[in-house]
């Protein structure tokens, strides 16, 4: 029967089962979907599915790779140097696909091993790519700051596919543009001036084991979760990371959910007691501002675990418990919003709240790719950037 249909219906009817499927991992995550669920959505049956993707693993590859493919079209389309015409066309494709950052940061982590590095190889060439058209516009740019700021670029525009704030879409894609251009013009520190005992956050982690197993326990499942994903993470994966062999894991800990609820309410508790040491000691929202970015970015360096679990699992929390994490989220956002709109009152609460989850995601992003984390400015590099998010002038 497919093949009686003309291979342009068929391209379209293809075009329309992957943007649905995109859409419901985007909201729902690609545990919670199953095929029956898309087919539905696509107004056929589960078996013409099956005779476009044999198993769901192949049509979340196929999301993925289509973002890519659309941001690799972009910046071949560019010539380098044309900074200004890149950044208006990936603020376009940022709000029509508004689910490629998650796809990308969350549940690609559920293709298999070989397939997600074929994925990060080209996503760095792309990266790459666009780094040489920020060379051509900055001469004497290294290639090192041309490359963080081109992932902080790519962060701050995959920004909106994590949160649901809604504005005109002129207005948004100024907006999106403006936090681009400002990221690209960014001066980044440089080697020396960087304090001499600094070191990489790449480099050897110092500091003492803890005594307390529950302790460790957490540690071990927050890592996890953010490296793998909670799916696909088992309690005896977490007890192997541990050191804690067979069902000892349960005399600490009485279900898988449990370390989730812990590792997550422990984020969300540890950016509060900061928010509160910065109010506490700021003359001004300028000097709160400040000391929330300088702790946020301490936090996550340090922690990216921590803060990465926060952002990609919730989502599998019981819906009780999720709304908790969701409102302490909410809360810890809107106290940057009050302080930013209050700094800068040209600015409406959107607007705000758009860039400050652009600041958080590219922090977030940022201080978890391996070659980033290796530079020995890392932390100063991302203060850099997110005060250049902070001041973007929407014209």
């Amino acid at each position: 029967m497919l093949d009686k249909v003309p291979a342009v219906f068929q391209a379209q009817r293809l075009a329309q089962i992957v943007s649905i499927a995109a859409d419901l991992f985007h909201r729902q995550g690609y545990h919670t979907v199953t095929m029956e669920e898309i087919a539905a959505a696509a107004g056929i049956t589960a078996g013409a599915l099956y005779r476009h993707f044999r198993k769901k693993q192949e049509l979340l590859a196929r999301t993925v790779l289509d973002g890519l493919l659309a941001f690799e079209t972009l910046i071949d389309d560019h010539p380098a140097g044309d900074v200004d015409g890149l950044l208006r066309a990936m603020a376009a494709l940022t709000l029509d696909r508004r689910d490629l950052g998650v796809l990308w940061q969350r549940e690609s982590r559920n293709l298999p091993q070989a397939e997600r590095d074929q994925l990060r190889h080209r996503f760095r060439a792309i990266a790459a790519r666009a780094a040489a058209t920020l060379m051509a516009a900055r001469p004497g740019l290294s290639f090192a700051d041309a490359d963080l700021l081109v992932w902080a670029i790519f962060a701050t525009f995959a920004s909106p596919s994590h949160h649901s704030v809604h504005l005109p879409r002129a207005r948004f894609e100024d907006l999106l543009h403006a936090m681009g251009t400002a990221l690209s013009r960014a001066i980044l520190p440089q080697p020396a001036d960087l304090p001499a005992a600094e070191t990489p956050p790449g480099g050897p982690r110092l500091g003492l084991a803890r005594a307390s197993r529950r302790e460790v326990l957490m540690d071990a499942a927050a890592r996890l979760f953010s490296e793998r994903g909670y799916q696909a993470v088992s309690m005896e994966d977490i007890g192997a990371a541990a050191g804690i062999s067979g069902a000892g894991i349960y005399n600490h800990v009485a279900a898988k959910s449990d370390l989730l609820v812990a590792a997550l309410t422990r984020a969300a508790d540890a950016l509060q007691l900061d928010a509160s040491r910065a109010f506490a000691t700021a003359a001004s929202p300028r000097d709160a501002l400040e000391l929330l970015l300088r702790s946020y970015i301490d936090l996550t360096v340090k922690h990216s675990h921590l803060t990465g679990t926060l952002i990609t699992e919730v989502i599998h929390l019981p819906a009780e418990q999720r709304h908790t994490i969701r409102r302490l989220q909410y809360d810890y956002v809107s106290e940057w919003v009050h302080l930013l709109t209050t700094e800068r009152p040209e600015l409406t609460e959107a607007e705000a709240r758009v860039i400050v989850h652009a600041l958080f995601t590219t922090i977030n992003d940022l201080a978890r790719i391996d070659h980033l984390r290796e530079r020995a400015d890392l932390s100063g590099g991302l203060l850099a950037i997110c005060r250049a998010l902070l001041l973007a002038h929407i014209g």
